[in-house]
């Protein structure tokens, strides 16, 4: 209560931020299994998952430009070596 520090409008937008990456991330992950599972590769789930990768490595650039520390943004920059 006293003493204590209020979260600045930054702190919540990056961890609202950091929230959507990790989402985003299950969402593609899940599509692609979807993909891989279906015998008759269909066009729409290609997409879905086209669309899925596209939307979590917009998130990525823009955790890294705003130097959000969390897991799924560090793994991700440790496989991509993406630190330029």
């Amino acid at each position: 209560m006293f003493g204590r520090k209020k979260p600045t409008l930054k702190q919540l937008g990056d961890q609202a931020l950091l929230d959507l990456v990790y989402q985003v991330k299950d969402k593609w992950q899940m599509a692609q299994k979807t993909q891989d599972n279906v015998r008759g590769l269909d066009d729409q789930l290609e997409m879905e998952s086209k669309i899925q990768q596209a939307k979590f490595e917009f998130l990525f650039r823009q955790a890294r430009q705003r130097k959000v520390a969390g897991e799924a943004v560090s793994k991700e920059a440790a496989t991509r070596n993406t630190f330029r």
